[in-house]
């Protein structure tokens, strides 16, 4: 009989109750956010949300035609809908804003827990769980399968919500305001998987047939709310024939209408009614979002930059708002292949992965097979979940910031599922040889929540304002030009005008054609009555124009 991480069947325990999880990931999330209700407008966020005349009236968002040369809301009108909500409630009153943006975490999360939880409830890991050698000889089947297939999604599906709702990296899309784009279309991602999953496992047609309407509705209400959203469908697909079975010819049937959403964010991105050359120009000027950078430079910089969301996953230190990051020019860079070589070698274990679980489900699920290496093809889904969400912003789409925390949000729902199905494996295996050692691993996932969770109470206390923010910018960031004009803005905003002067001026040095540096040392000599400094730096900004 094959020993579990959960306890034995029959046994009542308070902690095993679905009620208690959601309660605890709510509870882990509001004590993590908790320094955050007070968190002010930083960055992009007065442009987009408080000065933002786009969000102030709902005219906007009833006729189209008004914000059609308005790219972020005609992109992401979802997102800016909320924002304009907000508004309406709150006015620039931070605190509603950042109520909501929790409430979008903590909904995330518990969304993972259901996907878990559904997902051993597929046809999948159901056709091994009810097979053993009894079962084929017509005796009574032994049971057990099923409560250590239970046992362990319900311990996979806690353990993932938690790491997710509590892990520092996740600050970004929620503590930064703006970056509920990125919060809010995972949550319609999310949700429509889970109904789409749910929908193939309901037995009556009208429950059915309503999830899946609601999971079609919610690809399309992702896709206008932030672009990484066109990958859902591919998400989609790849859990259908990874974890469903039935007649190939019903099951594209059932995966059209979602595969057509991906259509919405290219019409929305290249518009209609233009002739083909001039559709093909707005594609290629549409997928280079204000920078020159080659496709082929932006690629090679992005296996490192994987590979440091990586790390950032299992070591969240130094985080960074503004990193100074490294563009590489060629695939010869040891950074580059060494950093490509590794994330190959982490896409093959996923293929080996599903491949061990396919051949060992197809053996028959004897005694001798056991039930956690079925739970190896949960681990091959993270993995490739984790690949394909990342692929919109770290691919050939060259973006002026190759790096960003906010950007690792959805892909890191399939990293912490991987992660905690693996460590939760080895758990149980461990737990037959020596039950101390199995203990220890799932004894380190809880240490793993509690120090996550501490570290997200620490990184947000440098969101307390907008000087500590921009301080540990340039702390991280010295040398680039933008950080040291954002601190320098920050301290003019508290009238530290000597101090503004002085980062203004390092941030000439390292880029002496920054327009913006040179239009905030007009401002400010200007403001001090030093007419000769000011007309140079005016006449400088004109000069670039």
């Amino acid at each position: 009989m094959e020993r579990n991480i959960v306890s034995p069947a029959g046994k009542t325990n308070l902690f095993y109750k679905p009620i208690i999880h959601i309660l605890l990931i709510a509870i882990i999330g509001l004590i993590a956010y908790s320094n955050t209700f007070h968190v002010p407008f930083v960055f992009d966020d007065p442009l987009s949300i408080r000065d933002n005349p786009f969000i102030k009236k709902f005219d906007y968002f009833l006729d189209l035609s008004k914000i059609k040369e308005f790219y972020p809301l005609k992109m992401r009108y979802i997102g800016f809908l909320t924002f304009a909500f907000n508004y309406e409630l709150h006015g620039p009153n931070v605190a509603g804003y950042h109520i909501f943006n929790l409430s979008i975490h903590v909904l995330n999360a518990l969304l993972i827990y259901w996907l878990v939880l559904l997902t051993f409830k597929t046809p999948f890991f159901q056709t091994h769980s009810s097979s053993s050698p009894a079962h084929a000889g017509g005796s009574t089947p032994d049971p057990q399968p099923s409560t250590v297939s239970s046992g362990l999604a319900s311990s996979i599906a806690l353990f993932s919500a938690l790491l997710f709702v509590s892990h520092p990296i996740q600050t970004e899309a929620v503590t930064y305001i703006v970056q509920r784009l990125a919060s809010l279309a995972t949550m319609f991602y999310l949700l429509s998987l889970v109904c789409y999953i749910k929908s193939r496992l309901s037995s009556r047609n009208v429950r059915r047939y309503a999830l899946y309407a609601i999971s079609l509705v919610s690809a399309a209400v992702a896709m206008k709310t932030k672009e990484i959203s066109f990958t859902l469908p591919i998400i989609v697909t790849l859990c259908e024939f990874m974890f469903f079975d039935g007649k190939i010819k019903r099951r594209i049937l059932c995966l059209i209408p979602l595969l057509l959403t991906m259509f919405i964010i290219p019409f929305t991105l290249i518009g209609m009614g233009k002739p083909v050359g001039e559709l093909i120009s707005d594609m290629s000027e549409a997928t280079r979002l204000q920078t020159a950078m080659s496709r082929w430079d932006y690629l090679f910089t992005q296996f490192r930059v994987i590979v440091t969301y990586i790390r950032l996953l299992f070591v969240p230190l130094n985080q960074n708002l503004d990193y100074d990051y490294s563009v590489y020019h060629t695939f010869s860079d040891p950074n580059v292949y060494l950093s490509f070589l590794f994330l190959l070698s982490l896409f093959g274990l996923g293929i080996f992965l599903f491949y061990r679980s396919r051949t060992t489900r197809n053996s028959g699920g004897s005694h001798n097979t056991p039930y956690t290496l079925h739970a190896a093809r949960l681990v091959a889904f993270g993995i490739f979940w984790f690949f394909i969400t990342l692929s919109v912003e770290s691919s050939i789409v060259p973006i002026v910031d190759v790096i960003f925390e906010h950007r690792v949000y959805l892909p890191s729902v399939g990293a912490l599922i991987a992660v905690t199905t693996s460590v939760l494996i080895i758990a149980d295996r461990l737990r037959v040889a020596s039950p101390v050692m199995g203990k220890a691993f799932v004894a380190g996932l809880v240490s793993a929540v509690l120090i996550f969770s501490v570290a997200t109470y620490a990184r947000n206390g440098v969101w307390h304002d907008e000087v500590s923010l921009c301080e540990d910018m340039v702390s991280k960031s010295p040398n680039k030009a933008r950080v040291q004009n954002n601190v320098g803005l920050a301290y003019h905003l508290n009238g530290w005008v000597d101090r503004a002067i002085e980062h203004f001026q390092i941030a000439l040095r390292l880029d002496p054609y920054y327009e913006t540096a040179h239009h905030n040392l007009y401002v400010v000599y200007m403001e001090k009555g030093d007419v000769e400094n000011a007309r140079y730096h005016l006449s400088f900004e004109r000069w670039q124009h």
